[in-house]
């Protein structure tokens, strides 16, 4: 009964691993040098820009925690697949200008695996594709269970968490991702072999963004021996004024991320929903004495799991 669910988790992975490197460009295949423009004088880049789709594309690809406060145990094991589709600002100047024209919701797919250690403590790893794109992000996480087992008494399971990612695949974006929570819960047993557990918990996200080097005209090659002024109209006679720029890490952006939801067990196959809200971005940056502020919007995610716990 379990190796069709062990080849689907197989197969799911492979394509995580596999596709971003050979399939085309999609419509989230981010490019960045539309914010920046060159002038007689040098770059003008969009710092806010920078900051504001770092914030959003951080929450679409940081790992969601699909899981209560209770940890598998000495020898649980856990695999899952989550399907969700995240809200973003695509009408917004720094989705249309960086994507192929990106919608107001964009699906993500996580493939997790998760280790029950001894006492309470819980590993896991995995990663996170978004849709139509490249990218990926390769992500872990530790969990101690503070409070647990106590599921024939009206008193709630508590744990931390801290996760992290790394997102690969994009070729403009160097971005890391790490997440301290908290999650509560309770566990309601159906007879000998089904469960439900709902749950709720905050996340404090915090996002580490810059670019690799952008080229503000790549249609231009200064250096070419047919460079002339009707080839790059911003630039004058004489030697061409620079081209290359990169938005540097401004500071950490913060996004809080309450969720709630539910998981339920029947034998070893797991079923899980989750919603999560996370309020517009606030936190601003410096970059050389100047404020950058986040301008994302409020997102939303909500995610579908399926798995199996053994």
């Amino acid at each position: 009964m379990l190796r069709p669910f062990l080849r689907l988790f197989g197969t799911i992975a492979l394509g995580l691993v596999v596709l971003p490197g050979v399939a085309r460009a999609g419509k989230y295949d981010l490019d960045l040098t539309p914010l920046g423009e060159q002038t007689a004088s040098g770059i003008t880049q969009d710092d806010a820009a920078f900051r504001s789709l770092s914030s959003e594309l951080g929450v679409l690809m940081a790992p969601q925690p699909m899981d209560p406060a209770d940890s598998l145990g000495l020898s649980g094991f856990g695999l899952s697949a989550d399907f969700t589709i995240n809200t973003i600002a695509g009408d917004e100047p720094y989705w249309d200008l960086t994507s192929d024209g990106a919608d107001g919701a964009a699906p993500t797919l996580q493939v997790m695996g998760r280790k029950g250690l001894w006492p309470g403590f819980e590993v896991g790893g995995g990663a996170t594709h978004l849709f139509d794109s490249r990218m990926w992000a390769m992500s872990g996480y530790g969990k101690f269970a503070l409070h647990e087992g106590f599921h024939h008494l009206p008193i709630p399971s508590i744990a931390v968490r801290a996760s992290f990612s790394r997102l690969l695949g994009a070729k403009d974006f160097n971005m890391t991702t790490a997440a301290p929570a908290v999650t509560v819960s309770h566990v309601f047993g159906l007879g000998k072999s089904f469960s439900l557990t709902p749950y709720a918990g905050y996340e404090a996200l915090f996002v580490l963004s810059r670019s690799t080097v952008l080229d503000a005209t790549p249609d231009c090659d200064e250096f070419s021996d047919a460079y002339n002024e009707s080839a790059c109209p911003a630039v004058g006679a004489g030697a061409p004024p620079p081209t290359e720029f990169v938005f540097g890490n401004a500071g950490a952006i913060m996004r809080h991320r309450p969720f709630f939801g539910a998981r339920m067990i029947f034998s070893v196959i797991r079923v899980g929903v989750e919603a999560m809200f996370v309020p517009g971005g606030k936190s601003e940056g410096d970059i050389d004495g100047n404020t950058v502020a986040d301008g994302s919007s409020l997102q939303q995610q909500y995610t579908f799991s399926l798995g199996l716990d053994f």
